[in-house]
């Protein structure tokens, strides 16, 4: 494997105090990471993953994303060829065959050897907190790279519908940590909207959830898991849906260690369906989640399955929003599927 290392960069991440204090952070990484290192800056959206496959071309072994949750999902998408999802774009997902769907979703490793090195740039970090690794970045890098050791973990691929318009295509993604449907995605989406306004996280997020608790009504979902072992749907469930994850690590957003049989190395997707709840009875779950008093397991209300495959299916009249990683990505109708060990990392 090369040893040429390239560090992407997200100067907007955290507020913006990643560029602000890019000279600190710049001479961490070399003290960490010796001094051949190459460094390259994003400039909008999308430019994560274009940059992590244009250095993976040219020889890189060792990507190292700089930024949120958002930057390393960009350049994780970036270390696969994804050509055969174009085809994708027009498909019912409603009413598409199974088989169908999981060969247009084959994906390709541009270099099976190629490490990513995942470090806590961001605000919240929450796949850094799902791969256990040092919450500090100073003690993050440290600890990265005083080991030699790298683990190959699961990555998830979901095709969701882009907008509730008639003509709308469906896109295609790869994440690492974990989808947040309904409920979780509205509060995350009407945050950043927020956020546009005002910097501080902690204040956009309670505004989310203060403008969407008391309003959001639930809505009809098929959930479909199957198999790609045997290309076979395993089970069906159709229930009144508040709010779901489908997880790769355990943790969600804000800290909530939802997915507690999650291992992000076991070839599984963990799907949770928080089914028709009242407001203050959702806020009052998380609350206990939160504080480590109550986990998710299959009860009355809640539904915890794991499976190689999931389809989530809602009419797009039901505008069920879509977050991956903390990025608002489309709504229902959704397929996931697990990509067992396809992407290398250090721990």
């Amino acid at each position: 494997m090369s040893s040429k290392s390239i560090v992407i960069v997200n100067p907007n991440s955290k507020g913006g105090q990643t560029e602000k204090n890019w000279e600190s952070i710049k001479q961490n990484l070399l003290e960490s990471f010796g001094n051949k290192l190459d460094f390259v800056f994003t400039e909008k959206a999308g430019d994560g993953t274009e940059l992590a496959r244009k250095y993976l071309k040219n020889g890189y072994g060792n990507i190292i994303p700089i930024g949120g949750d958002g930057i390393i999902n960009e350049v994780a998408n970036g270390f696969f060829s994804i050509e055969k999802s174009g085809m994708i774009g027009k498909e019912d997902l409603m009413t598409i065959d199974y088989g169908r769907i999981l060969a247009l979703t084959e994906i390709e490793q541009l270099n099976s050897e190629a490490t990513m090195t995942i470090l806590p740039g961001g605000t919240r970090n929450v796949l850094v907190r799902s791969l256990g690794l040092p919450p500090d970045f100073i003690e993050c890098c440290k600890h990265l790279s005083d080991s030699k050791e790298t683990k190959k973990i699961d990555i998830i691929g979901a095709v969701v519908k882009q907008d509730n318009q008639e003509d709308s295509k469906n896109v295609f993604r790869l994440f690492l940590n974990a989808a947040e449907i309904g409920l979780g995605a509205e509060i995350i989406e009407r945050g950043k909207l927020v956020r546009e306004q005002i910097s501080s996280r902690i204040i956009s997020t309670i505004t989310g959830v203060i403008s969407t608790l008391p309003t959001y009504r639930s809505n009809t979902c098929q959930i479909i898991e199957g198999s790609t072992t045997n290309k076979k749907i395993m089970n069906s469930l159709t229930t009144m849906m508040t709010m779901g994850t489908v997880s790769n690590g355990s943790y969600l957003a804000g800290g909530f260690q939802a997915a507690t049989r999650a291992d992000i190395s076991d070839g599984l997707l963990d799907s949770i369906v928080v089914k028709n709840s009242d407001s203050f009875k959702i806020l009052q779950k998380l609350i206990n989640i939160k504080k480590g008093e109550e986990a998710i397991s299959n009860e009355d209300d809640i539904y915890y399955g794991q499976s190689q495959t999931v389809s989530w299916l809602s009419g797009i009249q039901n505008n069920i929003t879509i977050s991956l990683d903390g990025e608002p990505t489309g709504i229902l109708p959704a397929f996931f599927r697990n990509y067992h060990q396809f992407l290398k990392i250090r721990i």
